[in-house]
């Protein structure tokens, strides 16, 4: 390598990666081609589990709900029906184990609800959960196979499957599904691979019970118009999910005054729940998934980049520009400039792992709403084969729905068409919102920011003048930007700072200045923590605060020689710092401003308790000590 700054420290990161996201499994990796190896198999295998452990029960908790109101609507209206539309009667049996079937997913939903609201042991409820939806499965198919074998007798010319038999064929399969993953995190948590509970947050519970009143509402607004305006069940329930969807696509509409009047209350209501669903969708991607895999991304971002530098620094200096081009191996720089090229690496590792998760979401969400599209019109197209649609047809009827536009010239009159569309258009609407979304966070918001760029070198207003606006177009490359905004400058408010990286002596009079410092530190972090939590802080501003976190420059006070020792120890570990380390800030899964307001307070708490000590006895210092620890227990924190 060609860049003595960064040589030892890229040298040793090389032989310690240990880039592993799930801390369960993190442990040290040798040097050589095994770390190489291990670090290719472990990073993936940390997110499958995080999938098993996270995502798996939360989608079981969404789709379990959906699963029960299909089996509802399978008892609702017999299997079968003359091509007249007269319904023809189901056995008793048929009947009865339908019925059983849907008791049993109901328990399964129960606890698995009381398990994620801790009521009851996961032991006990997983596999109540997943037998119950294992049976539910398997009682469904053992029906729908034998009345499928009956449609195909001589004597059943002139019949055909009625919405009820689809219905129950969707619900079994969902019960497989859900059942299995759930399976998958059971044998995740027995094993040893994750927790035995789910890490579910509140939002993540608050899209389960959405989901659970959506159904409610849908299924009992569809009973209540079925009766008002003498539709079968499973037809209001078709009518009621294009409202709720804003589809309209108007092959049933109410008739009645009545039917009309209660169209406003119930429309608004279901458009809301949906609101909040979509709502709930778009924070969880936000919430965990998006950090998550962000940060599995940076890791491995961060190894490439390693490994890339550690036998090469050209694609190093690509990246940070201000690497110097040499081969003279005995070129010295001083610990602040190699830190200062470090914090500028892993920014930029930061930056491009954002962006690869953002097109990443991008790519998977168009691929996704894509395969709904044109899926979903095969199955149109099949489906309504009696009506002669052409797949072209099949397909401008798919795509005006997924854009809730709904012209209403063509619908779907089968019974597969009408269940199906229920089915699909539940998934589809959310999956074409969530596209929007990420639109928006990558291609609409690069169109935004290059026409307020045009309008800044044009007719708008802009920080700096007319031609100095044009010159730094034409003579500053981006990588000199890009530099210049991550290095930084001294900002107001922030002590200056001299080439060691200490604020000026005027700003250390005494202990309780220090102690200012840190309050408000604080009070800035927790601002930002209000508005702006995705802040980043450039290299001066992370270099005055890790500063102040270590207390290297506070005024000297009469602490005792073990806090003396602790507090050198402490500066000496800050000093050498280094932002290629898997443990910096800048790969953590904690935003900037999470980890400073974590280091800050504890930095305060660490002074006021030497501060409290100076005020009492040895004897009344243990027994404030003592106290401290009782409460940082019962709180599950520590000092």
């Amino acid at each position: 390598m060609n860049d003595p700054g960064l040589d030892d420290a890229v040298a040793g990161e090389a032989h310690a990666l240990d880039l592993v996201a799930d801390d369960q499994v993190a442990n040290s990796i040798a040097s050589g081609d095994d770390a190489e190896n291990r670090i290719d198999t472990e990073v993936p295998h940390a997110g499958r589990w995080w999938l098993a452990s996270t995502a798996y029960p939360l989608v079981a908790g969404t789709f379990g709900p959906m699963a029960s109101a299909f089996s509802v609507c399978s008892l609702s209206q017999p299997w079968r029906m003359e091509l007249g539309g007269k319904d023809i009667a189901d056995p008793k049996w048929v009947t009865a184990i339908n019925a059983i079937s849907l008791v049993f997913a109901l328990i399964s939903n129960l606890f698995l609800s009381l398990n994620m609201a801790r009521r009851i042991r996961f032991e006990i409820a997983q596999p109540i959960t997943i037998i119950g939806w294992y049976i539910s499965s398997a009682l469904l198919i053992g029906i729908l196979i034998p009345v499928g074998v009956l449609m195909y007798k001589p004597q059943n010319d002139g019949r055909i499957y009625s919405q009820g038999y689809f219905y129950a064929t969707f619900a079994a399969g969902l019960y497989f599904i859900i059942s299995a993953l759930l399976t998958v995190t059971a044998y995740g948590a027995y094993t040893g691979h994750s927790a035995r509970e789910f890490k579910l947050t509140t939002s993540q519970r608050t899209l389960m019970l959405q989901t659970i009143i959506l159904f409610i509402y849908l299924l009992g607004g569809a009973a209540v118009y079925a009766n008002i305006e003498g539709w079968r069940f499973l037809d209001s329930v078709y009518w009621a999910d294009y409202t709720l969807l804003t589809i309209g696509v108007g092959n049933f509409i109410p008739e009645t005054h009545l039917g009309r009047g209660l169209l406003f209350p119930y429309a608004v209501g279901g458009i809301v729940v949906l609101g909040l669903i979509i709502s709930s969708i778009r924070t969880l991607m936000l919430e965990r998934g998006r950090q998550k895999i962000a940060d599995l991304l940076t890791a491995h971002t961060h190894r490439l980049l390693v490994k890339e530098a550690f036998s090469d620094n050209n694609r190093l200096r690509r990246l940070v520009p201000d690497l110097p081009d040499t081969n003279n191996s005995n070129t010295q720089i001083s610990k602040r400039e190699r830190q200062k090229r470090e914090f500028v690496t892993m920014r930029r590792v930061r930056q491009l792992a954002t962006v690869q998760y953002k097109l990443i979401s991008l790519a998977v969400s168009f691929v996704i709403w894509m395969a709904m599209w044109l899926i979903g019109a095969v199955v149109f197209w099949r489906s309504e084969d009696e009506r002669k649609w052409s797949y072209f047809e099949a397909l401008y009827f798919a795509y005006t729905t997924l854009l809730t536009i709904g012209y209403g010239d063509f619908y779907p009159i089968s019974s597969l068409g009408k269940a199906f569309f229920v089915f699909w258009s539940l998934l589809a609407v959310p999956a074409i919102t969530i596209l929007i979304s990420n639109i928006g966070d990558t291609l609409i918001r690069s169109i935004r920011d290059l026409t307020l760029f045009l309008g800044e070198i044009t007719i708008l207003p802009g920080d700096e003048p007319f031609l100095d606006r044009i010159y730094d177009v034409l003579h500053i490359s981006w990588k000199d930007k890009w530099l210049q905004e991550v290095t930084g400058e001294p900002n107001d408010g922030f002590p200056t700072t001299n080439s060691n990286g200490n604020w000026n002596a005027s700003d250390r009079e005494n202990i309780h200045h220090y102690h200012y410092l840190l309050f408000r530190e604080i009070r800035k972090m927790m601002e930002y923590a209000q508005g702006n939590m995705s802040k980043e802080f450039d290299y001066l501003e992370w270099e005055y605060y890790l500063a102040l976190i270590s207390g290297e420059n506070k005024p000297p006070v009469s602490d005792t020689i073990s806090e003396k020792e602790a507090d050198e120890k402490r500066v000496r570990e800050m000093k050498e710092w280094s932002w290629i380390d898997r443990k910096n800030p800048l790969l953590g899964e904690k935003s900037e401003v999470q980890w400073l307001l974590n280091a800050l307070t504890d930095a305060l708490e660490r002074e006021l308790r030497k501060a409290s000590r100076s005020f009492h006895s040895p004897g009344e210092s243990e027994e404030v000590e003592r106290e401290v620890r009782e409460v940082d227990s019962a709180s599950g924190g520590g000092g």
